[in-house]
């Protein structure tokens, strides 16, 4: 019997490296955003640790990622060439911009308050290019792939064009703290609302007929039902940052009480559809349950994202309005935000240390 020896199994590693790990980090980093608006003690602890793990497991997968491209373009041509692996490619800039977001939280977590926030602009500037570029390439594949068919639609297909919703969350909270960058920062932002809105209509109509008129997805890929839950979610958040820019003052001649009024109810009616998927991706979820057939694979991080932006904006339903049940809602988000993110991580390191996780996924 041959010998795994530790040159094997790192190129075993790198070859095999799925474009999903970044959602893994995006759902450690959007942990210290979700527990922000906890009065707790622990909370800010807690934002520490998640934040410094994040930050750890963007590097540790950042290594791989480029070295994949780097040593083996046939497996990143043929991740491109699948129809769900495709759509995955983005996560890696997305990540960029939750970190850029907990730097803006947290700027005197691990460095001064103005390092942390220019850092925050790179890490934003750069992930926004990134995720156009990314978008481009995965959405022109996708559309002169021969080979996709409605059943391949997934809430996955999110990724890729919603991907550009989470630009004005910190978009427009950079515009506020940078005034002399305000037309890059507000100007961006305003582009990716605009793309990732119509966007997440028509992707989202494309999922729903699927969904509606084909077979279910395979159990394997049962998680990113939740990734349904963060358009709207991250939109609630959107109109939250919106409010307070203009609050702020802008150069832009526009009452700031009419921003106020409308992003309000957009808040609420925003977050209102974001509850609804999480209560039905939970309904789809527990079927598989029910039929012992959900079996661990690296899209369970689809959990801990949608589940984090939905904790987020809760915390934002709440601000705006001062309901008691939202905010029942919002501390049993975070419940579950952390109680998932646990199990799914608890599973993923087991499958490091079997390398299960680093065997080819298609």
């Amino acid at each position: 019997m041959q010998s795994i020896t530790p040159d094997s199994r790192s190129e075993s590693i790198v070859r095999n490296f799925n474009p999903a790990w970044f959602a893994a980090v995006m759902g450690t980093a959007v942990v210290p955003l979700a527990v922000s608006f906890l009065s707790d003690t622990f909370a800010r602890p807690l934002s520490t640790v998640f934040l410094v793990l994040s930050i750890v497991m963007f590097v540790a997968a950042l290594v791989p990622w480029l070295l994949r491209f780097l040593r083996f373009g046939e497996e990143v041509k043929r991740d491109f060439d699948h129809p769900v692996a495709i759509n995955f490619f983005p996560t890696m800039p997305i990540a960029l911009v939750i970190l850029a977001l907990d730097f803006i939280k947290y700027p005197d977590l691990l460095l001064s308050r103005a390092a942390a926030l220019e850092v925050a602009w790179y890490l934003w500037l750069v992930g926004t290019i990134g995720i156009y570029v990314a978008g481009f390439v995965v959405l022109s594949r996708i559309y002169l792939h021969p080979n996709i068919t409605l059943q391949h639609a997934n809430f996955g297909w999110y990724i890729p064009p919603v991907s550009k919703l989470v630009v004005p969350v910190a978009g427009f909270e950079l515009a506020q703290l940078f005034p002399g960058r305000f037309e890059a920062a507000f100007g961006l932002s305003m582009i990716s609302l605009g793309v990732g809105l119509v966007l997440f209509l028509f992707v989202g109509a494309t999922v729903y007929q699927r969904y509606v008129l084909e077979p279910l997805p395979m159990s394997r890929f049962a998680a990113t039902a939740f990734i349904g839950i963060a358009p709207t979610a991250i939109l609630a958040v959107i109109l939250f940052k919106l409010h307070h820019l203009f609050e702020a003052g802008t150069p832009l001649d526009i009452d700031p009480s009419a921003i106020t009024a409308l992003s309000t109810i957009g808040i609420l009616a925003s977050w209102g559809f974001a509850a609804w998927a999480f209560v039905m991706a939970g309904i789809l979820t527990l079927r598989h349950l029910m039929a012992m057939d959900l079996p661990y694979a690296l899209s369970w991080w689809a959990f801990t994202f949608p589940s984090g932006a939905l904790a987020v904006a809760s915390g934002v339903a709440w601000k705006v309005s001062g309901f008691s049940s939202i905010l029942w809602f919002y501390r049993g988000t975070v419940v579950f935000l952390l109680t998932i993110w646990l199990v799914v991580a608890v599973r993923t390191m087991r499958g490091i240390i079997s390398g299960a996780v680093f065997q080819p996924s298609h």
